[in-house]
């Protein structure tokens, strides 16, 4: 690791007048409303999620990658109406953000593009937003960033009521952007005029994002989703709705996680993300992986339904952007499956998914009261969510987990009480790799420096 980093910043703005700031714009920046809003009758979509929660409904959630807005405007109608016909329903509509909008609206034209659509005004997000009856998610490159203000006012006024992604904050980086106090007071603005909105509007956190992709130990994890939730919901006052799986392949973890999370989280969560790292084959392989963590996923909210909407990558993700087709297929196989799968939930075994649980509770708890107690013995102000926000990311991921890890410390590293799926996988890659290269004739290498 590199010297430690200086964990305070006397030259930022504190964190209660920047929450100030951000409440005061709420006359100018209302909630809009939209064609989803207008048509469920409700006030925000996590008014909806209670909703079909209660009724025991499994949602699902569909990703839109493509790169022009009139694209994806028409693929949400299309594929909105396409479901219907099948008697299929997609509840919520993933936007696929271009990196750029994370940037200050001046600095955007002369920044480098990526994969995504790029929003500029509250027209173009009222597009995606009236573009079918579903609820629009912009979860990716809004908050967390130094252009965080200017689109969660955009998307306000569109109606969006789920905006994110926090998790991003902590890990991310724009290219030429090194700030991070811009960041952070363009990032706790944003919120305070979030937490001002009349409606609850779900301040969104793809774990993987953050540091549950960095960390060695799920309970590490865990305990890094309540110091979020503290931050937003104790010291903000505003709704924060987890999402994660992207890096969880098991599907014991997947339904562990998932019911820890309903002991500590009141919030409706936002989504259960695909284990796209499971996608390596061919579309056919693929299948199984959407199989196996779909029925997890689905077996967990059929048992305790927290609000999350189901996944179902489109299986040629790993290849190329999936179009319209890929993505109603998936759609298809996934409400196909959830009529199979209270059979399959019969057959698990709740113990250890319960015990998991409890250690991921437990261990979390710990993790996170060590990391508050130990940040403030380093002079951080642990009540002032700018402040406490911005050591965190300072510190990073891997200092975090070596300080206040729950696991026992070795030479090496601590042993994770709970082991993240993504580093099992990784040694179980390079043990199979090493047993196949094992008696072969390496030949030598050349390298050119």
């Amino acid at each position: 690791m590199t010297s430690k980093p200086a964990l305070t910043a006397p030259d930022m703005r504190p964190g209660a007048d920047l929450l100030a700031e951000g409440r005061r714009m709420a006359a100018d920046w209302p909630l809009g409303s939209c064609l989803f809003l207008d048509t469920e009758g409700v006030a925000s979509e996590a008014q909806y999620k209670r909703r079909k929660a209660a009724e025991g409904r499994i949602m699902q959630h569909a990703h839109i990658g493509f790169r022009s807005i009139d694209r994806t405007v028409a693929a949400m109608a299309e594929l909105h109406e396409s479901t219907l016909k099948r008697d299929v329903r997609i509840d919520r509509f993933g936007i696929t953000l271009d990196w750029s909008m994370g940037y200050p609206p001046e600095r955007r034209y002369t920044a480098g593009r990526g994969t995504g659509i790029v929003l500029t005004d509250p027209q173009d997000f009222a597009r995606i937003t009236n573009a079918s009856p579903a609820a629009a998610h912009f979860g990716d490159f809004m908050l967390g960033l130094p252009g965080a203000l200017h689109n969660v006012q955009a998307a306000l006024v569109a109606g969006a009521t789920s905006i994110g992604n926090m998790g991003q904050y902590f890990t991310f980086r724009l290219p030429y952007w090194d700030d991070d106090i811009a960041t952070t007071e363009a990032t706790v603005t944003a919120l305070g005029l979030i937490a001002a909105q009349e409606a609850d509007i779900l301040v969104h956190s793809n774990l993987d994002d953050g540091f549950a992709g960095l960390f060695l130990d799920m309970t590490s994890a865990f305990g890094m989703m309540l110091i979020e939730k503290h931050i937003v919901e104790d010291l903000i006052g505003a709704s924060a709705s987890f999402c994660f799986g992207h890096h969880f392949s098991s599907p014991l973890t997947r339904a562990a996680f998932l019911e820890a999370l309903s002991r500590e989280v009141s919030t409706p969560g936002t989504m259960l993300f695909g284990n796209t790292v499971s996608y390596r084959g061919a579309p056919a392989a693929n299948y199984a992986s959407l199989a196996s963590y779909l029925l997890a996923d689905i077996g967990a909210l059929t048992r305790t339904h927290t609000g999350h909407a189901i996944n179902p990558v489109p299986v040629t993700e790993n290849l190329r952007i999936p179009d319209i087709d890929e993505i109603l297929d998936a759609q298809t196989f996934a409400t196909r499956l959830a009529e199979h799968a209270p059979a399959h939930a019969a057959l698990m075994d709740r113990t250890q998914i319960d015990t998991v649980a409890t250690q991921l509770v437990e261990g979390g708890r710990r993790f996170a009261k060590d990391a508050l107690a130990g940040l403030a013995e380093r002079g951080v102000d642990t009540r002032d969510p700018a402040a406490l926000m911005l050591a965190i990311r300072r510190l990073g991921a891997k200092r975090m987990e070596a300080l206040w890890g729950q696991g026992a410390l070795t030479q090496a590293r601590r042993e994770p009480l709970v082991p993240a799926d993504w580093a099992e996988e990784l040694d179980e890659m390079a043990a199979d790799w090493v047993a196949r290269a094992k008696g072969c004739a390496l030949g030598p290498l050349r390298v050119a420096i």
